[in-house]
């Protein structure tokens, strides 16, 4: 079983890297540190090119036995590289140990060669790619990046190195990380491998990255047997609104080139429910997880699988599977925590945030998690939490560092479309915060800004419907569900979420009638009025019942009447034919507040 989700790429791979192991990287090494060469070079750079030429076509064990040969006339180091690159192709444990020794000879003897780190690095890729242990396998990860960093800071133009660094970034689900590794991997060899990892990776962050289509357009047209090409075009068939298509292109791969890509299924369930075919999704997903553990993607789809059709629980049941497996995935613990969020598990969010802080303090996405997760506990105990302070100046201090505007997180690391990311979190930040403080129309803005952003996205179209519904905000949750509605595959789903509101809003005025009906016992009245305000938290009739028994009961209470007479101005709307009395009783209100002594200090 190939362990990487990559795998389909290595043989490609060769082809590009080979361009280091010998012209660019034997000649450019020894102008870089200026070492210099006997008169036998040409001999050397001639058998070098023909082990070069065996690794270009895939023929390991022939490229093998040729680097081995080099070794006792090697003064420079690259020899050991390409061997090492050789044997770890073949993907072969003991093959990829004695690739770790052979770089350790070349360590003692050529420690500042670029080659050999370059090597190093993607050595410790492959490794990481065949340990079960979720610890080591972040540590082979960690060091191949270290290494192919030191590469690269050395020499940018080391080609294996870029895409090296821009794999172990796909592999620790940092994407945007590896777009910039790839596009330079792209700027020094132009080829089907290198544009088709750069596409992977923008339709990661965007599934319908226009340069991505443009990419695989070029790439299926000059080399239509290309099997990654092939998939990617799939997945920008089906973003498009075009799952057949979809379907028959990722079919057209032959069969033994899918064993060789476990993203193969993934696609397909992506595929299949587009279409409709739960089962069908669901069986595919579970085979991408059988055929490679550590790819989070199946993990993340399958959640959002269940969270469409309304099993938050399975939803996160899922993720916490994945993180398992991937415990040190960040990225993955943060979908987690914001999906507990939209499904209203506070603790699960709370718990993740957390876990994410305990490691990253300075983590911007997760104290404005933190923030939501206070606000929405306030909102239902009463109180802020004992650490929300804390948080709310911790949060400060990150944002005048980063400045929003910044393309920067406080790591110093280049965010560009998760700035877009970070820009909604904040949003919806805002919306809680909003809320919290009764600022009902500013929240509605808030959640619009984002709903419109995903007008085409199913799952983020139910899911922030979803949130919007459990923070009481019916009419951004009515957005969300009737713009779910035109998608097919989420409809179902949509109008139960219509439903359900339907209901609440009966619920409330239901409620609302029966305080209506009980104003000589005036507590029972309030009782209902806020009964109806748990099954609508912005239902007008209610804060006006409330308004008016606080003004015109036996024991007025100005504050009280001041308080639901601004929540019923910010729920009702601008049509509503109590809001002139409301706005005159307010202004009485506020003159008789404004006659009364001040209290002495």
């Amino acid at each position: 079983m190939n362990a990487s989700p990559f795998n389909s790429f290595r043989a490609s791979v060769a082809k590009t890297s080979v361009l280091n192991l010998s012209c660019r990287l034997l000649l450019g090494a020894s102008l870089l540190c200026g070492w210099s060469y006997s008169a036998a070079l040409p001999a050397l750079s001639q058998s070098i090119a023909e082990a070069d030429e065996y690794l270009i076509k895939n023929r390991f064990k022939e490229a093998e036995d040729a680097y081995r040969a080099l070794l006792q006339s090697d003064d420079t180091g690259d020899s050991f590289a390409g061997l090492a690159v050789a044997l770890a192709k073949q993907e072969i444990p003991a093959k990829i140990t004695e690739a770790e020794r052979i770089l350790r000879q070349a360590r003692e003897k050529f420690p500042d060669n670029p080659n050999v780190i370059a090597a190093g690095g993607y050595v410790s890729y492959v490794h990481s790619q065949t340990v079960a242990s979720p610890a080591k396998r972040d540590l082979f990860l960690e060091a191949a990046e270290n290494l192919c960093k030191r590469a690269i800071k050395a020499n940018p133009d080391i080609l294996i190195a870029q895409q090296t660094l821009g794999l172990v970034k796909m592999a620790q689900d940092d994407v945007e990380s590896a777009v910039e590794p790839f596009r330079k991997s792209v700027g020094l060899a132009e080829n089907p491998v290198n544009l088709t990892l750069l596409a992977q990776a923008l339709l990661k962050i965007d599934p319908k990255d226009k340069e991505a289509e443009q990419i695989i357009t070029k790439v299926v047209h000059d080399k239509p047997d290309y099997a990654q090409a092939r998939m990617q075009k799939a997945i920008i068939l089906n973003n498009s609104g075009k799952p057949e298509d979809a379907y028959m292109e990722l079919h057209n791969i032959p069969a033994d080139k899918r064993k060789e890509m476990p993203e193969w299924n993934t696609v397909k369930g992506d595929i299949c429910k587009k279409q409709g075919d739960g089962p069908g999704a669901l069986a595919a997903y579970r085979e991408a997880i059988r055929l490679d553990p550590h790819m989070p993607d199946p993990y993340r789809h399958l959640a959002e699988y269940y969270a469409q059709r309304g099993d938050g629980e399975m939803a996160i049941a899922h993720m916490h599977d994945a993180l398992e497996i991937l415990p040190n995935d960040m990225q993955m613990r943060n979908d987690l925590a914001e999906l507990a969020l939209r499904q209203d598990k506070l603790d699960v969010a709370e718990t993740e945030y957390k876990t994410i802080l305990a490691t990253q303090p300075d983590d911007a996405n997760a104290l404005l998690g933190m923030t939501r997760v206070c606000n929405r506990k306030a909102r239902k105990d009463g109180q802020y939490p004992p650490d929300f302070e804390k948080i709310m100046e911790q949060l400060r201090d990150i944002m005048s560092e980063k400045a929003v505007t910044s393309e920067k997180n406080v790591s110093g690391q280049v965010i560009k479309s998760g700035a877009k990311s970070f820009k909604e979190k904040k949003l919806l930040a805002e919306a809680e915060t909003a809320l919290t403080q009764h600022h009902f129309r500013d929240a509605r803005k808030c959640f619009s800004t984002v709903i419109s952003e995903h007008k085409d996205e199913p799952y983020e179209l139910i899911s922030l419907g979803e949130q919007a519904f459990n923070d009481g905000d019916f009419q951004s949750a009515e957005q969300a569900y009737s713009l779910a509605k035109e998608i097919p595959e989420v409809a179902p789903r949509a109008e139960q979420g219509m439903s359900r509101i339907v209901t609440q809003r009966n619920e409330a005025a239901r409620q609302t009638k029966l305080g209506d009906a009980t104003w000589k016992l005036p507590t029972v009245a309030i009782d209902h009025y806020k009964q109806a305000l748990i099954a609508d938290p912005q239902y007008p009739d209610a804060y006006y019942g409330l308004f008016s028994i606080f003004t015109k009961g036996d024991n007025p209470e100005p504050d009280k009447a001041h308080e639901n007479a601004i929540c019923f101005l910010e729920a009702a709307d601008e049509s509503n034919p109590l809001r002139q009395e409301v706005e005159t009783g307010l202004l009485k209100l506020k003159k008789h507040d404004s006659g009364k002594p001040k209290k002495k200090k």
